[in-house]
């Protein structure tokens, strides 16, 4: 760090008090005419007194010019009392009278809320902000930018009266984000372009970046080579014309626990039925714990405490068994204690328990043996006789096609469409919406099925059609005796691992359509013929999940209805696709939350209830044929509920949890950020942690002195000492 070198500054509006130093020429000037008043004249006495007066002369002209220099300094300190001068120290300081922008970047990333002692880092960095505000000169501007992902612009035009802009740092809550340097630079170059427009007065630039350094929000890392390149670029810009500053709060080698993770291998709860949830405990840094609380609390009652021990650097899982007493939303929360960064001490899950899993079977073709259609196979799969123990309870109704514009599909979990030739448009404009609203299709083929028109209609093909197919249908192929499980790695067919007598790879298949999955789709391939032509393949679509089987659901095509595997992967592809409606239900902050209405309810206010009790109203809009509404503030994390009167009638529950990455209080070194993050770029790093409640100045900032009051001090003694020598050299009058 270079040293720092006082410079004396003046405030702008007492510039032109300097002026007065001219008065300090008076006492000389009053001198040489007073020397000027008299005229010299040869008398004969004087004589002998001036021959005496040569002794002393020299003394004499010590004297006057010792009280000349007094009465010049009282004029002088006298003046610059009244500019009122000012101390500035460091590589910030900048010329008297220069005006200056000062960006302060807050750290908002959620590891600020560790508390080494008392206050977290995130108030020792406010307060440190508050400090940098105050110490500034008159007319200096404030804008704030929120260290985040995404980062958030609180104060974006420059805010010259401190106490406003004070207002705005003190109403600052400590979001629960994680950091992103590059976006945060990319708002910081936009916040000083902007005021360069609107505040050109401002002829110097300052940004001041106070954070803990954590290593998830300042390395690179997540970059790729582009990015990277441009972060720099942008960097180096901003060091020409600003002068940055580092405040590192951060403290190295911090220990600190963490809920990293909470879910369940239950796809779906249903009343009365055991329901278990899994945590997972992380402890970071050096130091282990043993015996680490770990309590489950269901809708806010403590049901289940256990505890853990954990290694330096390991991790703990802990199953916990829960049930529900009712259908409806509930929320399972399970927690820690003990350590210095509370927020990653919880962790939420919301649960929609129902008592019953409703699933619509469109048949194509209604057999006239109701037992061997592709309806009733999918319905004896679906709820085999004696399962009525099992873990849910499935009510399948089967249809022929024309149900699909006469029910609403609203209620049911997941529609199975088996054999349908074709769809029209409004058909296509329904499942469209069923599929905004989160729930899930199940494609299965057959001999009527005609390709083009699936194509044209649910591929998304045609002019302003919804895709709705996951891969694109071509022609009909012959048989193949084996299916490929890729390795069981989708979770659909990870249970036939090891299970080879359940017939899942010795499926004969005799006909089935080839599937075409586009380029770079997120559609996944859960099972494939020997040949490698996918036989299963799942996608998400809007807020549901679309599956496609390229056979039939009947023994028209394969002998898969009447093989032991049918029934486990119809259940499997079920809890797969109903799985999601939990996921749409837990979040991570910073992620939307919404929900889509398949029928338009119209615009509806309802009452959005944030964590801690806070609330805030909001709007259902249409959209098109349905409603909709989106949040997303969801900065910190907790519960959300949504509170919806009519005619919807019914409250939901939204959990929203910290990203576990933002645990791990790693941080980056200096070498790091100059050699890493900041290659070439001139900027100062300083630490303050040791030194914020001290009253020092947290940056190289202008401070007030107490310059003034020592120069009015000064004055009135050299009054008095201007009043003892007149006296004592006999040049004051009588």
């Amino acid at each position: 760090m270079p040293p720092l070198h006082p410079i004396l500054a003046f405030e702008f509006v007492n510039l032109p008090m300097l002026g007065w130093l001219g008065a300090a020429a008076a006492p000389v000037l009053i001198h040489l005419w007073a020397r000027r008043r008299y005229r010299t004249m040869v008398w004969a006495a004087m004589e002998y007194l001036l021959a005496a007066l040569r002794r002393t002369r020299r003394w004499m002209t010590l004297e006057q010019l010792l009280l000349l220099l007094v009465r010049t300094l009282i004029v002088v300190l006298l003046v610059l009392a009244v500019a009122e001068p000012r101390l500035v120290t460091g590589p910030f300081a900048s010329a008297p009278g220069q005006r200056t922008h000062r960006l302060i970047v807050l750290d908002g990333s959620y590891s600020m809320a560790y508390k080494p002692v008392g206050a977290s880092r995130f108030e020792e960095a406010r307060q440190t902000a508050a400090q940098i505000v105050r110490e500034s000169s008159e007319g200096d501007g404030f804008t704030l930018v929120l260290m985040g992902d995404p980062p958030r612009i609180v104060v974006g035009t420059p805010a010259f009266e401190s106490t406003s802009f004070l207002r705005e740092l003190d109403a600052l809550d400590q979001p629960h984000t994680t950091a992103d340097v590059a976006k945060t630079l990319a708002a910081v170059e936009q916040v000083l372009q902007s005021a360069r427009r609107e505040a050109p007065r401002l002829t110097r630039e300052e940004v001041y970046f106070l954070t803990d350094l954590g290593r998830v929000g300042w390395s690179l890392d997540r970059l790729d080579a582009a990015a990277r390149a441009d972060f720099h670029q942008r960097a180096l810009r901003l060091a020409e014309t600003a002068a940055l500053v580092v405040l590192d709060l951060g403290q190295a080698g911090a220990d600190n626990t963490a809920i990293t993770a909470l879910g369940s291998s239950e796809p779906f709860a249903t009343p009365g039925q055991t329901f278990e949830v899994h945590a997972e405990l992380k402890q970071f840094g050096s130091a282990g714990r043993q015996q680490v609380p770990v309590e489950l609390l269901v809708d806010g009652r403590r049901t289940e405490r256990r505890s853990v021990d954990l290694e330096p650097g390991g991790s703990a899982s802990v199953a916990l068994p829960c049930r529900f007493d009712s259908p409806g939303d509930h929320v399972v929360e399970v927690r820690t204690e003990g350590d210095r960064l509370e927020v990653d001490n919880h962790r939420w899950l919301s649960v929609p328990v129902k008592p019953a899993l409703r699933v619509l079977c469109i048949d194509g073709r209604m057999s006239g043996d109701p037992q061997r259609g592709a309806g009733a196979y999918l319905a004896a799969a679906l709820a085999p006789r004696g399962d009525e123990g099992g873990r849910a309870l499935v009510r399948p109704e089967v249809r022929p096609e024309s149900a699909l514009m006469e029910v609403d599909l609203a209620p049911y979990d997941c529609v199975f469409l088996a054999n349908v030739a074709q769809f029209t448009a409004d058909e296509a404009r329904i499942l469209d919406g069923y599929l905004r609203q989160g729930g899930s299709l199940v494609f299965l083929l057959g001999d009527q099925v005609l390709a083009e028109r699936y194509n044209q209609e649910l591929g998304g093909e045609g002019s302003g059609r919804a895709r709705l197919l996951p891969c694109r249908l071509g022609p009909i192929l012959g048989p193949q005796e084996r299916l490929d499980p890729l390795g069981y790695r989708h979770p659909i067919v990870r249970v036939f691992q090891g299970y080879q007598r359940a017939g899942l790879v010795t499926t004969y298949v005799q006909k089935y359509f080839k599937l075409t999955v586009p380029e770079n789709s997120k559609a996944d391939v859960v099972l494939a013929m020997a040949n490698g032509d996918p036989f299963l393949v799942e996608e998400p679509i809007h807020r549901g999940r679309v599956f496609l089987l390229a056979t039939a659901a009947d023994t028209s095509w394969t002998w898969l209805p009447v093989w032991p595997s049918f029934v486990p992967i119809v259940q499997e592809i079920l809890a797969y696709a109903v799985a999601g409606q939990i996921r749409q239900r837990n979040v991570l902050v910073g992620e939307p939350l919404g929900e889509t209405f398949a029928v338009p309810v119209g615009e509806m206010a309802f009452t959005l209830r944030k964590p801690g009790g806070r609330t805030e109203d909001a709007r259902v809009r249409a959209d098109g044929p349905s409603s909709a509404w989106s949040y997303a503030e969801t900065v910190e994390s907790g519960v959300y509920t949504a509170e919806f009167g009519a005619p919807v009638l019914r409250t939901e529950a939204f959990a929203v949890n910290v990203d576990p990455a933002e645990s791990d209080l790693a941080t980056i070194t200096p070498e790091e950020l100059r050699d890493e993050v900041w290659p070439g770029v001139s900027f100062t790093l300083q630490t303050t942690w040791q030194h914020a409640g001290s009253g020092e100045p947290a940056g190289a900032v202008s401070r007030p002195s107490e310059l003034a009051k020592t120069l009015l001090y000064a004055v009135l003694v050299l009054l008095v000492v201007e009043t003892y020598l007149a006296r004592r050299f006999g040049h004051h009058a009588p």
